[in-house]
């Protein structure tokens, strides 16, 4: 019998940032408490790479988000659309549109493309950063095993972020260190990856300082390692240097 953990999924997911007179901000979301995957834990949005994403990033993006297959920016703009409610779009759309055409998007009604189609716009994947890309290793506490690329973005100034209530349950904006505090106080739920994303981003007070930092780091493929517990870990060598 094939082990499911042999199989390895595509993903992508994005830090939404945004300034405050306190600091930087990002948006989480929580998934349902009755999800086959990773319930009630809060996550940052994104998902699966599927075959229309990569089918739509060749005609429907525009611009780039670093060194990265155009198809893991798209995944990263439908699902923050999905998820979120926000729209990384090329050029200006009707604002007001946007909660009406999400509800058909999650009815079935419309695929992604046809939304952007709807809007006359596209995907301006240098809204998106590329930051950082992680594997899941393949261990009995990982049911389900990715291959993602996380990137950063600014969200966009007219526009409002909201959980959709149909994947996820909740949305909040956190400061990072408010976010990996409310994990050690037991309010929160995060998983290993989020929590190493929000103390990797914590130092940058600005949406500006963060996507200026992932302009210039260097991208180094994270496979955490698993200890007895069992438990995932940083590799000791990539600890602030991914």
């Amino acid at each position: 019998m094939t082990d499911p953990r042999d199989e390895v999924r595509d993903a992508a997911t994005v830090i939404v940032g945004r300034d405050t007179s306190e600091g930087l901000q990002v948006f989480m979301v929580r998934r349902n408490a009755g999800a086959a995957f990773l319930p009630d834990r809060y996550v940052f949005p994104g998902g699966r790479v599927d075959d229309a994403d990569r089918d739509e990033a060749t005609r429907r993006i525009h611009g780039s988000a670093g060194e990265v297959d155009a198809a893991y920016a798209m995944t990263a703009a439908r699902e923050t659309f999905e998820e979120v409610g926000l729209l990384f779009a090329d050029s200006a759309i009707d604002v007001g549109a946007l909660g009406e055409l999400r509800r058909e998007l999650h009815a079935g009604a419309l695929g992604f493309g046809e939304v952007l189609e709807r809007l006359d716009t596209a995907i301006d994947a240098s809204q998106l950063r590329y930051f950082s890309r992680w594997v899941t290793p393949k261990a009995e506490i990982a049911t389900r095993r990715f291959d993602t690329r996380f990137f950063v973005a600014r969200a966009p100034a007219d526009q409002v972020a909201e959980a959709d209530a149909t994947e996820v349950s909740d949305g909040r904006w956190f400061a990072p260190r408010e976010g990996l505090a409310a994990q050690a106080s037991g309010e929160i739920n995060l998983i290993f990856p989020t929590i190493k994303h929000l103390e990797r981003i914590a130092p940058y007070h600005t949406v500006e300082e963060l996507l200026a930092f992932a302009g210039t780091k260097t991208i180094v493929t994270v496979t955490p390692e698993v200890q007895p517990g069992p438990k995932f870990v940083m590799i000791p060598e990539l600890e602030n240097a991914w």
